[in-house]
């Protein structure tokens, strides 16, 4: 009996792989020289719009063919002979001579893309092993037989189903904007209505389709080896072993954002003496004021500031103080902050002097805190879940100091 229209679709195709560990079959049209991804229901619409096809005198026409011996005629309505006589090599359909199929290196398209510059083999070289579809009514052929196939009987190797292997991957799904770019889109011929993609990590030429795109990088050793070492912790001095979940996740790396500035009168310093961690100094604050994104107001008088002097006059800072905004009625915030003073101790101990202290630039030592806020006035009740760090300047009887919000 006759071929089914599946066998006449995949005698039409040439099936080959761009590079020998890919896990999907790419096909050629053997009319045009038409490259895609192996699938069936888009091979068979591609025939039914082939350029190739249109005018071929040797290619498979609809028609109402006489029945056979048996008073049955094709089932799918081809003749039992659609390509004419056996082509004269080893895979080469009618129209098609053997080596106008793609060289080792691939075709380059009509845009200048190369689709296959990986593959080791082409449609042809592969075809060469594999065994032949059966010819309707003609004796199996002998052991050892070395004739090539006809082009009723191209080869047809139909891979063992698979479930879709799930990602090893412990990255995220890549966004939208990174799967476009992480492939270039081409035309197999200019007249081709589907684009092709290739992936720029590994070479990889499949059918554009978004979904599998993104699957199929989260299964690409190259761009999962490129993600991994754009972890920055990936590219500490000591990393996690390999394998290790650790090395694998994508962690949001914070920012920081100018929140407000405060400036802080304070009145003399009082020293308690040498404590059991050092020199044990107490400051008071007169007062001072604060403005910024989300308000302003004063610095209430009475906070204070417990200091410790270690080596080299390197200064351990905790405050206690609060501030009232502008609003009517207002509203108190507590604010919470411990830090370092640290830099060179001959600086320190200019910056220690309230005469001289103005004179020194801020660059040259690292006065750095960061700060908590607490209130329970519902207006400012964003304030209790967020974090900043501040970068100080110690003016005479004066700190002044940019708060940075984490985001």
């Amino acid at each position: 009996m006759g071929r089914t229209v599946d066998q006449e679709v995949h005698a039409a195709f040439v099936e080959f792989r761009a590079k020998e560990d890919d896990k999907c079959l790419s096909v050629q049209c053997i009319y045009c020289q038409q490259i895609r991804a192996k699938n069936t229901s888009r091979q068979k619409q591609h025939l039914l719009e082939c350029p190739g096809l249109r005018g071929h005198p040797n290619a498979p026409q609809p028609q109402q063919a006489a029945p056979g011996p048996n008073g049955i005629g094709p089932a799918n309505g081809y003749s039992a002979t659609p390509n004419g006589p056996a082509a004269t090599g080893p895979g080469a359909g009618p129209g098609t001579a053997a080596g106008t199929l793609p060289a080792a290196n691939g075709p380059m398209m009509s845009n200048g893309v190369n689709p296959h510059p990986n593959a080791i083999q082409t449609p042809l070289q592969n075809m060469t092993n594999r065994p032949p579809l059966p010819t309707p009514g003609a004796p199996p052929a002998p052991a050892g037989s070395s004739a090539a196939p006809t082009a009723q009987q191209r080869p047809h190797a139909t891979p063992k189903s698979t479930k879709s292997r799930a990602s090893t991957s412990n990255l995220p799904a890549p966004p939208l904007d990174d799967v476009h770019a992480a492939f270039v889109e081409f035309r197999a011929k200019e007249e081709d209505k589907c684009l092709s993609v290739q992936c720029i990590y590994c070479q990889q030429v499949r059918a554009k389709n978004t979904s599998r795109q993104r699957q199929h990088l989260l299964e690409c050793p190259t761009y999962l080896n490129v993600m991994k070492d754009s972890i920055p912790a990936n590219n500490l001095l000591h990393t996690f072993p390999e394998g290790d979940i650790a090395r694998s996740l994508q962690i949001p790396v914070p920012t920081l954002e100018l929140d407000f500035r405060m400036s802080i009168k304070l009145n003399p310093k009082v020293t308690a003496g040498q404590s059991l961690w050092g020199q044990r100094d107490w400051i008071s604050f007169v007062g001072g004021q604060w403005a910024g994104r989300w308000g302003k107001g004063i610095v209430l008088p009475g906070g204070q500031d417990s200091q410790i002097v270690v080596k080299e006059l390197a200064t351990s800072i905790k405050a206690n103080y609060m501030l009232q905004t502008a609003d009517e009625p207002p509203a108190y915030i507590v604010v919470k902050s411990n830090g370092w003073l640290t830099g060179a101790k001959d600086v320190l101990e200019k910056l220690n002097d309230p005469n001289i202290a103005d004179t020194i630039n801020p660059s040259t030592y690292k006065y750095r805190i960061n700060l908590s806020l607490e209130t329970g006035d519902e207006r400012y009740a964003f304030v209790n879940t967020l974090m900043w760090v501040g970068s100080c300047c110690r003016r005479g009887q004066e700190v002044i100091f940019d708060a940075f919000r984490i985001n």
